[in-house]
């Protein structure tokens, strides 16, 4: 069979696969909605890293992961699930702060 790929190996692929494309997207800091997709891809990589932890019983890697995908999940909904703050809200805490 020329294509003979274990479970574990389809998960590590995905997880390169998402971790690349969301840290350049996030890296690129292209708008909101950009940034806030690239964290839903690092989101799905850290899924598929910790599937793949889970199959092969690493406990660093997964461990590492999970914590991760709460990360990139706070990454979401802080870009896209939250919207985007008021107009000047910046500026006016900053000012409250001083």
């Amino acid at each position: 069979m020329p294509f003979d790929v274990t479970l574990p190996d389809l998960f590590k692929w995905l997880a390169t696969a998402g971790t690349l494309l969301g840290a350049g997207m996030t890296a690129a800091d292209l708008g909101r909605r950009f940034t806030g997709w690239g964290f839903a891809a690092l989101a799905a990589g850290s899924a598929s890293w910790l599937a793949a932890a889970q199959l092969e019983q690493e406990t660093q890697l997964g461990l590492t992961n999970l914590v991760l995908l709460a990360l990139n999940l706070f990454g979401v909904w802080r870009w896209l699930a939250r919207g985007a703050p008021a107009p000047g809200a910046a500026r006016r805490a900053e000012t409250a702060a001083e």
